[in-house]
């Protein structure tokens, strides 16, 4: 029962670090500056944007990109694209079915030039990835499903009153699968998969924000897989001190007497 709880455990957990990284608008929004850190995406933004605002104002084309590719990679300005790096995310994923647009007042903020308000909505041509979509909808139910099964599945262990050796090893063995979960769900898939599933420049969206989280990651799974090795370890020492402890058995030499 604790091992199925392990693997439900793992299954939510790696779970939501794959959904916080690659089917949340919100958190690509939130980390702007790390999504606009990208060069290829910073430049396919920056561009689209740019070369709206110079044809609808005949301005320079050249120095239009090089004012949004500057005010994007500050800080500051990258917060000014959070709306529009959360809904292209949104539509990638299938969250968002309205095509992705830049209003006058969102180009006045991008380009920093109060002229750009009377230039039309601009459309960003973003694909709707259907394997994403499908992945997201999956998610949204596996990770509570998993969740309310771990916690039956620990309520079943503890009430059948288990080998407390058993035990320490089921956790041990467990530790080891949200470990290896947690790196494939939380790096492998978003970084190396996802990118692959479209050819468009959007999709490198989750693989950005799976290397920011990068050095976290490492450090929990260095968490997981110590606690790991030291409870199967510490299954060892408890067969050892049982072992020792058990009784043994004396077997008294009596004589028998035969009376003819």
């Amino acid at each position: 029962m604790f091992a199925l709880a392990y693997a439900c455990a793992s299954l939510a957990i790696a779970g939501f670090l794959l959904q916080r990284t690659a089917f949340d608008p919100d958190h690509s929004a939130d980390a702007a500056e790390v999504v606009l850190s990208d060069s290829k995406l910073r430049t396919e933004l920056a561009n689209v944007i740019a070369d709206a605002v110079a044809a609808s104002l005949s301005l320079n084309q050249e120095e239009m990109r090089l004012r949004v590719q500057v005010i994007a990679s500050t800080d500051v300005g990258s917060q000014l694209f959070s709306e529009i790096i959360h809904d292209i995310h949104a539509h990638l994923i299938g969250e968002q079915t309205t095509p992705v647009q830049i209003t006058g007042s969102q180009l006045v903020d991008a380009t920093q030039f109060a002229a750009a308000i009377d230039v039309p909505p601009i459309t960003i041509p973003v694909p709707k990835v259907t394997p994403l979509e499908i992945a997201n909808k999956v998610l949204g139910w596996m990770v509570p499903i998993t969740g309310i099964a771990t916690v039956i599945f620990v309520l079943f262990g503890v009430t059948a009153h288990p080998d407390r050796s058993s035990l320490v090893k089921s956790l041990g063995v467990g530790l080891l699968l949200l470990a290896v979960l947690t790196a494939l769900f939380g790096y492998v898939v978003p970084k190396f998969v996802i990118p692959v599933l479209s050819d468009s420049v959007w999709a490198r969206i989750p693989a950005v924000l799976a290397d920011d989280t990068l050095p976290i990651l490492i450090g929990i799974e260095l968490v997981l897989v110590g606690a790991a090795v030291a409870l199967l370890a510490g299954t060892g020492v408890i067969h050892r001190r049982r072992s020792w402890s058990a009784p043994v058995q004396v077997h008294r030499y009596s004589e028998d007497r035969h009376w003819s």
